[in-house]
């Protein structure tokens, strides 16, 4: 009998009795698991060429499974039938340990399938298939692609944010040569796509994937469609999280209703492939107030916003009211000024800098967040080479940023800092909490007030808060609503990692004067009790 670790992706391998016209159109295969608590998963085959169908599984307990295939009958498969063994998973990698990710009980935030919490740190990797490289320019690391997967990782991110960019005009490297979503290049797959979704798999990333862009799907939808089928056949047994496309609804006021229903049948077509419930969301548009087109449909599981690159104000009052809308989807900020982009902000560009990343990174989690996605200029767009001079029309990267200094962003290390923090200090049993502090700021504006305020989480019984200072953070507040206890009170720095004292109290009817920052940079205050 075969043996499998329980969540990890295995393969089983069939051989058709007939070749088909089109072995991918003209046939469904289909295999149902049936575990030893009872439990199905059922995982369509996918074609890789000749008469050769195989089908990716993830068995979610121990114990002895069966199968059994329904198939044409003149495939001389149809009702085959099988055991295997589900062993435990033995390593370190938490999305093994813990099993495949959904939404929480409370509705706040993500966890693994046993309820551990899972803090979403994602990395944005637009061109991982479409660009990103086998080998390397950067002396550092022998692979563009293996270098940044492994440099993530030892900065603790714990997602891979991609996109196959399949989009027509851009690639057609998914299908075979006039077989334009009909037939796919099972050569391409198995070079390409298939090293690259293990690889990522292999080192515990959740590999957060989107198809294409938000017009492929305009006048091309049972393309788009056939695409999403195989790609959930042949990849949708790993840690994956569907992300439908790149801002699905697009620009254009003429086409937005289209992308929107376009894509909705991808994903309602998704859902029902899937055979394991995985989460499911879309990569949004830039819009104030935050988009929410699709936050109230079943297969939609938690928002994917895009606060954008500063062509649009960042204030965390939009995702507050975003939030106070929808509290029972989690929301994670997918992309937010990206380190060393150029910016698109009114008064004229500047490049983003970890100062910036750090600011919006840490206020959307304050404010709500169960996670991040950070991105790097020369990463998201794939610059492989140093241009000769400075472009100013490329609004996004007005200095020609590569892929090998994006890479080294100290950002980048922050954000893992940042999770690392959140993690340890218990950030899932956290909510936003907005009036905890006795004093009135002179401003009308909450847009201005939430400039000089910190920003606060806390624990149900207000025994566990952490509280981020912004920069500009400078009026000393009174706290209010602490219990009768002995606290403690130390200083986080989120460039450096360091905690140090600040000191141990017992509030004063409840109440406790804040301490003024170190300095003026930005800082995190977390307060317990003793």
């Amino acid at each position: 009998m075969e043996q499998f670790t329980q969540w990890r992706a295995g393969i089983l391998t069939f051989t058709a009795g007939k070749t088909y016209e089109n072995p991918f159109l003209d046939v469904e295969i289909w295999a149902v698991f049936t575990g030893p608590s009872g439990r199905t998963i059922r995982r369509e085959a996918y074609w890789d060429g000749g008469a050769t169908y195989r089908v990716s599984f993830a068995l979610t307990e121990t114990g002895e499974w069966k199968y059994t295939l329904s198939a044409p009958a003149d495939s001389g498969l149809d009702g085959v039938t099988g055991s295997l063994t589900c062993v435990p998973y033995t390593g370190d990698l938490p999305v093994y340990q813990h099993g495949f990710l959904r939404v929480s009980d409370d509705h706040h935030s993500l966890c693994y399938g046993d309820g551990t919490p899972f803090f979403w740190l994602g990395d944005t990797h637009w061109g991982f298939v479409a660009g990103e490289t086998w080998g390397s320019n950067y002396p550092k690391m022998d692979s563009m692609f293996k270098g940044m997967v492994d440099k993530r990782v030892e900065q603790h991110f714990t997602v891979y944010q991609t996109n196959l960019r399949s989009e027509p005009g851009r690639t057609t490297h998914y299908w075979m040569d006039g077989c334009i979503g009909t037939l796919p290049d099972v050569e391409f797959y198995q070079k390409e796509v298939d090293p690259r979704m293990q690889y990522i798999a292999d080192k515990g990333l959740i590999n957060a994937l989107g198809f294409a862009w938000a017009g492929s799907v305009l006048g091309k939808l049972d393309l788009q469609k056939n695409l999403a089928r195989y790609i959930v056949a042949r990849y949708g047994a790993l840690p994956v999280v569907w992300t439908l496309a790149g801002e699905v609804a697009g620009y254009g006021a003429a086409d937005r209703m289209a992308c929107i229903d376009g894509w909705r049948e991808v994903a309602l077509l998704v859902e029902k492939l899937d055979g394991y419930g995985t989460l499911q969301t879309a990569h949004y548009t830039n819009e104030r107030p935050y988009a929410d087109y699709y936050v109230d449909e079943g297969w939609f599981d938690f928002t994917l916003n895009q606060g954008g690159h500063g062509d649009l104000p960042i204030y965390a009052c939009y995702q507050r009211e975003h939030r106070a809308k929808h509290p029972d989807k989690p929301f994670i900020e997918g992309e937010e000024m990206y380190e060393f982009v150029s910016t698109l902000e009114p008064n004229g560009s500047r490049i983003c800098t970890a100062d910036m990343v750090r600011r919006c990174a840490y206020l959307s989690v304050q404010n709500g967040a169960c996670g991040y996605t950070y991105g790097a200029q020369g990463i998201w767009d794939t610059v492989l080479e140093k241009p000769e001079k400075p472009n100013p029309r490329n609004i996004f990267n007005r200095q020609g940023t590569t892929w090998y200094e994006g890479v080294e962003g100290e950002g980048a290390y922050q954000m893992g800092l940042m999770k690392e923090f959140y993690e340890r200090e218990h950030f899932a049993s956290m909510v936003p909490v907005f009036d905890y502090y006795a004093d009135k700021l002179p401003f009308a504006d909450p847009m201005i007030s939430e400039l000089y305020v910190p920003h606060l989480l806390s624990n149900p019984d207000h025994t566990e808060m952490i509280a981020y200072y912004l920069p500009t953070v400078r009026f000393e507040l009174t706290m209010t609503g602490l219990q009768d206890k002995s606290y403690r009170a130390r200083w986080f720095n989120p460039r450096t990692g360091e905690y140090t004292p600040v000191a141990e109290f017992t509030p004063v009817d409840g109440s406790w004067k804040m301490p003024a920052k170190p300095d003026d940079k930005d800082w995190l205050l977390k307060i317990e009790t003793v």
